[in-house]
């Protein structure tokens, strides 16, 4: 069974089952009817004879306890039901009264005796050889019922490789799409124009969903790649290309080294450093051996420093900050690790909303969780770029962006970060309405 394809297997499916259905269990059948049909037959027959019994026991009593050859014969006259039998009448003393004798069988079958007496007291006895060609109605019997069987089997099997045929290939064709599917997908073309039909079968409608969000799934990610190298690329470029220009213009004579632009240059070579060093701490946050010192700690008491450290800040750019804190919200986390995704969240809401406007830290029990939310009333996120938004070097408005100093890789760092406490982190905004990024923790 071996590369068949799903057509074929299951039209031999098809086909075994309707051989099964139609000659076995039909074969196992017959066998069982014969049986019963013979054992019908003896019961037939043995009720016959003890009618017929009956019948002369009172011939015998309406003749005054004798027996009378005219009307015996008469009662045994041969019918239907007698053919094929020797009847022999005996009177109470053992002899002969009346015989009734078969017509011969003209037949190769060979003959078998069936001998019953029926016993009439004082009146005598009854004594019937059956005669009768072994199988015979058996066989009369097993022909018909064998011959109208293959026919019903043929029938069966034409109908099951007809439905087999159209089956199969309603289930198999879905199955080659998807693998056709998956073929251009592996060639690198993700977005198709043609979209897999449904067939109304549950798990092949998965399937060919599957395969399509894959495609989907793997030109998005494509897109973010192409996106992140150009991004990469313009990120490392710009501090290396004004150091470059400016020790070139020192080394030709143009410039002289003052310490502005040498300052220049260290600056250029820090957001250098800062670069790799959050693309290296993302990868590690990433990494699957990635080690936390965690320890109960009050949310709380652990969030007020941190909004009071971060209040100068807001009040000197005209922006009011605030807490709404729960109490007996104790969470296990590594408290330098998760210093930075809070002051990450913060230093995002400080970076987008303009004078004039608030931030709030909300802090809350849910069930089983400990929810942070770091609301604020900034530029927001437009819809088409919230499922993006925790991607590495995503930008959702790159022009602002640059301006202000990100490089994209912050948010990344955080969805990182809170995954590895075995939280999750969500974001609800509407461009020109703020945002609100939540942290769900387990709480301890």
């Amino acid at each position: 069974m071996r590369n068949r394809s799903l057509r074929t297997h299951f039209l031999m499916l098809y086909v075994i089952l309707a051989v099964l259905a139609g000659i076995i269990v039909p074969a196992v059948s017959v066998n069982l009817s014969i049986d019963a049909f013979r054992d019908y037959m003896i019961q037939r027959r043995q009720n016959d004879l003890e009618s017929l019994g009956e019948s002369l026991s009172r011939l015998y009593d309406e003749e005054g306890g004798r027996w009378k050859h005219r009307r015996v014969r008469d009662i045994l006259h041969p019918a239907p039901q007698w053919t094929g039998m020797l009847i022999t009448l005996k009177g109470s003393d053992g002899r002969e009264v009346y015989s009734l004798r078969p017509a011969p069988l003209t037949t190769n079958r060979p003959m078998h005796h069936d001998k019953i007496t029926i016993p009439m007291g004082e009146r005598g006895s009854l004594e019937i050889d059956h005669r009768i060609p072994t199988g015979y109605s058996e066989h009369s019997f097993m022909t018909y019922l064998t011959r109208y069987t293959l026919a019903g089997a043929l029938i069966m099997i034409v109908i099951a490789c007809g439905l087999g045929y159209f089956v199969s290939g309603r289930l198999s064709t879905p199955v080659i799409q998807a693998i056709e599917r998956t073929k251009s997908i592996s060639r690198g073309e993700y977005d198709s124009d043609e979209k897999l039909p449904a067939v109304g079968i549950r798990e092949l409608d998965a399937l060919t969903k599957g395969v399509e969000d894959l495609g989907r799934s793997l030109a998005a990610q494509e897109k973010l790649r192409r996106r992140l190298m150009v991004d990469v690329a313009h990120e490392l470029r710009t501090p290396l290309t004004v150091t470059r220009t400016q020790i070139e213009a020192v080394a030709d004579g143009i410039l002289e080294p003052t310490p502005e632009r040498l300052n220049l240059c260290v600056s250029e070579m820090q957001r250098l450093a800062d670069l790799i060093g959050n693309i290296d701490a993302l990868t590690r946050l990433e990494g699957e051996n990635i080690t936390l010192h965690t320890e109960n700690t009050d949310m709380k008491k652990f969030l007020e420093p941190v909004i009071e450290s971060f209040g100068p800040v807001f009040e000197k750019s005209g922006i009011t900050i605030s807490g709404r804190l729960e109490n007996k919200c104790v969470c296990e986390i590594d408290r330098d690790n998760f210093r930075h995704v809070v002051d990450n969240l913060l230093s995002n809401a400080l970076r987008y909303t303009d004078s004039g406007g608030k931030v709030e830290v909300i802090l809350s029990r849910q069930a089983k969780s400990i929810v942070i939310q770091v609301k604020d009333s900034g530029i927001g996120i437009a819809a088409k770029d919230l499922p993006n938004i925790f991607e590495r070097f995503y930008r959702a408005d790159e022009s602002r962006a640059r301006v202000t100093g990100g490089s994209g890789v912050g948010l990344a760092i955080v969805k990182a970060s809170v995954e590895a406490h075995g939280g999750k982190i969500t974001v609800e905004s509407e461009k020109g309405k703020g945002s609100c990024f939540t942290i769900s923790l387990p709480a301890a």
